[in-house]
């Protein structure tokens, strides 16, 4: 077992891997989000064969996600970074030259497959003692990334639709020269055999059994929002495009606000101050989400955004704090490796979920009401585990 760095992030080492998740995640919106929904209007692929695409992206993600961390440890990240960007950069390349079916979906798969490594390292390498801070950037990172990449796109394909596809391997590719000047490895080398990981697996998963409704069940209940947010803001709130667009600006400028510079003050205080914003952002989500299933007003509903964005921009980093405290650190990286395959999944049921709930009532406020209810369950559900953990160490 020997040893290497201790894996965490110095200096311009965390700024580097911050940037070249900004520009993964730019592509990943570009193709993931902008181009592909696009396609079908400007050729003759189906919306079910763009449909396929995407959700074999988040499965390639997720799948990945389970087993990156054992890899990373045989290989180390080198090895296992640099073959990430290769295939993102070959499967995105092909798009230029060929767009059947067949080069879409595995452009999608490989892009998710190369995704998936980089934020287990960021996740494994933070520093504990500036946790909150950092994963406020990272996640602003991924958040910008995604939809900066998505709006650029959706700009491009208005100017000429293929023409300029080109800029998404070359994305990839700065990522890919970034990293060449970034010095970070796992906690250690260990090559183990699949029965060792096997066992290793079964003990993240034992240990770490009360993380994960948090887990999926966040990701399913703002997954549930997905497919229903413009219904909802055209048929209960008779809004315009453009007021609709106004809702998404306020959630996402209140979520800039607490990753960005509220999200820092969170490493200086108390774990019970933590659990509080933890607690506080479950179930001020809750109540936000089970305000907009009774109020027809626009001003109260775009107020409520804001808080929504507020609120999930100070629990991101607060809940990745609480998750980082319980990691064993001999397992860090297999450990996150799981906890980002449980959020895909929940991820990609989240959108099923609130499809076939709007789908059954014909109505998109039984979604958000589900919804809301999830979030609220998950206040009461680590109010009663923190209030117990804290009896027990009296």
């Amino acid at each position: 077992m020997p040893a290497s760095s201790q894996g965490k992030f110095k200096g311009k080492n965390f700024w580097l891997m911050i940037v070249i998740l900004f520009l993964m995640e730019f592509a990943r919106g570009m193709y993931i989000l902008s181009f592909l929904p696009v396609l079908p209007t400007l050729s003759n692929v189906t919306v079910g064969i763009i449909s396929a695409c995407i959700t074999l992206h988040f499965v390639s993600d997720a799948l990945t996600n389970f087993g990156i961390g054992f890899l990373l440890k045989r290989y180390g990240t080198k090895k296992v970074l640099n073959a990430g960007f290769f295939i993102a950069v070959a499967g995105l390349a092909l798009i230029i030259f060929d767009r059947h079916p067949v080069t879409l979906v595995a452009a999608a798969i490989l892009l998710g497959i190369a995704v998936s490594p980089i934020w287990v390292i960021m996740l494994s390498s933070v520093e504990d003692n500036k946790r909150s801070k950092h994963m406020g950037y990272v996640y602003f990172a991924w958040l910008v990334g995604m939809m900066s990449g998505m709006i650029i796109m959706n700009l491009i394909i208005k100017v000429h639709p293929v023409q300029y596809i080109f800029l998404m391997p070359l994305f990839v590719l700065c990522a890919w020269v970034l990293y060449l000047f970034v010095h970070v490895e796992v906690s250690f080398i260990e090559k183990k055999s699949l029965k060792t990981q096997y066992k290793h697996i079964k003990h993240v998963m034992s240990r770490h059994l009360v993380l994960f409704p948090g887990i999926l069940f966040q990701g399913i209940a703002i997954g549930m929002l997905v497919p229903i947010l413009p219904s909802y803001a055209v048929h209960s709130l008779n809004v315009s495009t453009l007021e609709y667009t106004y809702l998404l600006i306020a959630g996402g400028a209140g979520c800039t606000v607490s990753m960005l510079f509220i999200s820092k003050f969170m490493d200086d205080v108390s774990n019970i101050y933590a659990h509080i914003v933890i607690l506080a952002g479950f179930f001020i989500f809750g109540i936000s989400i089970l305000l907009m299933t009774q109020v027809t007003n626009y001003m109260i509903v775009l107020g409520a955004a804001l808080v929504i964005g507020l609120f999930y921009g100070l629990l991101l980093p607060g809940w990745n704090a609480f998750m980082a405290s319980q990691v064993d650190v001999a397992l860090k990286e297999e450990s996150w490796g799981v906890f980002n395959s449980l959020q895909g999944i929940g991820t990609m049921l989240g959108p099923i979920i609130g499809g076939l709930i709007t789908e059954l009532f014909h109505n998109t406020n039984y979604t958000l009401f589900t919804s809301a209810t999830v979030f609220i369950g998950l206040a009461f559900f680590y109010l009663f585990y923190f209030y117990r953990t804290k009896r027990i160490q009296r």
